[in-house]
């Protein structure tokens, strides 16, 4: 029995930075990883918030140092000529006003390697077979077959799309989002924007808000591309996933003309149905954080945000709560982490429903007095209850898109 402080399932952003912070805090931790890193995986685009909880875990300065794509803003586009480009420093004077576009496969390395650094103890290529929660013993199997146990004070499930805890414990839930599909590769020599905005990430609306486009610059010269779209419509083309990323990517008018001369890197990938839930996120002796909870949607680009914040904010109560401090789970985790994914959540289902296109794409007098609130949204600041769209965030969308449109959400 291999007796630990922590106990941690995934080494992706939420797990690494947990373990980060927990061993700066002078804890032993044990991290067990399923796969062997540096491993391929989509959601390459961060926001200034992680920039900042990236410096709180003092893991930034390497991020900087590892040459990443600088991302200032996003742009959105659709076919009737519209484009809204948004630009981070225009937030509501949060610190960061910039982030990175990332290869994942790097990013999550290089914060994996740090925790390494900073004494997290790492072990590769070993899956979490089973979990006795009232005892707090994890059974673990490693690449040679043997098997080992892990007793713990506290386990912190960020295992991802494995939701390895979820699994074993029954507390997987279904989406309230309608679940779509992402059909992805990365293509090399795009052609870019030229006016300071070839970092940012431009997303590319197809038709009549039937899918939309992420365009992802991962270094000067090579680009993520990915479509995403609901099972319905994929299945309308009758294609296979490779067939129907060249359709779009190819005669949807923007992109067509970005990609017209570029040649893939790699061969497409597709991940289906990907919303998930959870009906917990905590137990007495365990937390989950990242993709092992919720996912929403990558329109906004909020998968890594949520990981590393449920990750930053679930190792600062773990120790808090093993100072001999009272730690309510509920409210100071649950709680807490619920009204960010409610912000984004809100977010993902306007711009699905047409509300969020309408307020980004009008020109209506007045749409710039809450630029800096939807732009702070977007930067990843959807805790800051100064903030109305974080407060009441439909409440705060219905009133904004009637106000700039002249139509009644309701």
């Amino acid at each position: 029995m291999t007796e630990c402080d922590v106990f941690i399932i995934g080494g992706g952003p939420a797990g690494s930075i947990a373990a980060a912070k927990l061993v700066q805090a002078g804890y032993h931790v044990e991290l067990v990883e399923k796969v062997k890193f540096p491993r391929f995986v989509i959601g390459e685009s961060l926001l200034p918030r992680c920039n900042e909880l990236l410096e709180d875990a003092n893991i930034l300065e390497e991020v900087k140092n590892a040459g990443f794509q600088f991302k200032g803003g996003v742009a959105f586009q659709n076919e009737q000529n519209d484009l809204k480009v948004v630009d981070f420093s225009n937030n509501m004077g949060q610190k960061h006003n910039s982030s990175f576009q990332v290869r994942r496969e790097v990013f999550d390395n290089l914060l994996l390697e740090q925790a390494k650094k900073f004494g997290a103890r790492v072990t590769m290529e070993s899956e979490v077979i089973a979990y006795d929660e009232d005892a707090n013993i994890v059974t673990v199997t490693h690449k040679d077959g043997s098997e080992e146990k892990y007793h713990a004070k506290k386990v912190v499930d960020a295992s991802g799309y494995g939701r390895v805890l979820p699994r074993l414990l029954g507390l997987d839930a279904a989406s309230g989002l309608k679940l779509r599909n992402a059909i992805f590769r990365r293509v090399e020599n795009d052609i870019r924007h030229t006016d300071g905005t070839d970092g940012y990430i431009y997303v590319d609306i197809v038709g009549d808000n039937d899918a939309w486009i992420w365009n992802i610059p991962l270094s000067p010269t090579v680009t993520s591309v990915g479509i995403v779209c609901t099972e319905e419509y994929f299945n309308s083309f009758d294609m296979t996933p490779e067939a129907f990323w060249e359709h779009i990517v190819h005669t949807q008018p923007t992109a067509k003309v970005r990609y017209a001369n570029a040649t893939p890197v790699n061969e497409v990938g597709y991940i289906g149905g990907y919303s998930s839930n959870v009906t917990r996120m905590f137990g007495e002796n365990f937390v989950m954080v990242g993709n092992a909870t919720e996912f929403l949607d990558p329109v906004f680009s909020s998968g890594v945000t949520l990981a590393l914040e449920s990750g930053s904010k679930a190792a600062d109560l773990i120790i808090k709560e093993f100072k001999g401090e009272e730690v309510d789970w509920q409210v100071d985790y649950q709680d807490y982490m619920m009204i960010g994914v409610d912000v984004f959540r809100e977010y993902v289902e306007a711009w699905y429903d047409g509300r969020l296109q309408g307020i980004l794409f009008s020109k209506a007098p007045g749409s710039d007095k809450i630029e800096s609130k939807i732009v702070s949204v977007l930067s990843g600041y959807v805790w800051d209850t100064k903030n109305m769209f974080v407060v009441s965030p439909t409440q705060a969308v219905n009133a904004t898109y009637k106000a700039l449109t002249g139509i009644d959400p309701q």
